[in-house]
């Protein structure tokens, strides 16, 4: 992400100077309340933007890619039906979640099953947990293309719910879609994979295969 700054740096003062039709642009002459974004603030969203609606994205793929490969007849039935892709996307985006946890802060105090969290409590949840939550989804481990209400939170949920989840959706649909449509004989070339060391974001360091 600090390899980034440079770049933002230089292109803020262009957009002051000569505003596109970008967003960018927009951040710049966003305005509540008289304030506008400071330099800081600036280069911090426009970080956020760059790098949260990448490595995620990528890891829907790679983490996509590779559970079709390991399921087999769901991996058929989406190839006999496309049209099942949007419905694929979202169950690949509960089995395996590019975000495993994120944290919050209350800003209340809070009693959640009888236990009391204070105002100001760091609270960490596990988004891959939840979307495997017996009491929300029916048989919860099972990889089911065709799955029915399927109201996982890979993205989030209610004012932190993910700003770029229609890109990522589309741009999911469109990169496996494309690889199944192109590459019939899409396989694993092997049984060893790296994972990325991280307990928030779960990707592979790469997902070597032939066609």
């Amino acid at each position: 992400m600090a390899s980034c700054a440079p770049y933002f740096s230089d292109l803020i003062p262009e957009r002051r100077q000569t505003p596109r039709d970008d967003l960018l642009s927009r951040l710049i002459a966003a305005e509540e309340q008289g304030d506008r974004l400071t330099e800081g603030e600036l280069l911090i969203t426009c970080n956020l933007l760059f790098v949260a609606g990448h490595e995620t994205t990528v890891n829907l793929i790679g983490n996509g890619v590779l559970t079709l490969l390991n399921h087999p007849e769901e991996l058929a039935k989406l190839r006999a039906n496309p049209t099942l892709l949007p419905g694929a996307v979202e169950e690949l985006l509960r089995y395996d979640s590019p975000v495993q946890r994120t944290g919050r802060m209350t800003n209340t105090d809070v009693e959640l099953h009888g236990r009391k969290i204070a105002k100001g409590s760091l609270v960490v949840t596990a988004i891959g947990a939840a979307n495997r939550d017996p009491a929300h989804f029916p048989d919860p481990d099972r990889f089911d293309i065709t799955r029915h209400d399927n109201r996982h939170i890979a993205f989030g949920f209610g004012i932190h719910f993910c700003l770029g989840a229609p890109l990522a959706r589309l741009e999911g649909q469109i990169a496996i879609g494309a690889l199944l449509r192109r590459m019939p004989g899409l396989r694993l070339a092997t049984s060893t994979l790296e994972w990325r060391e991280s307990s928030t974001l779960r990707g592979l360091k790469k997902l070597p295969m032939t066609f």
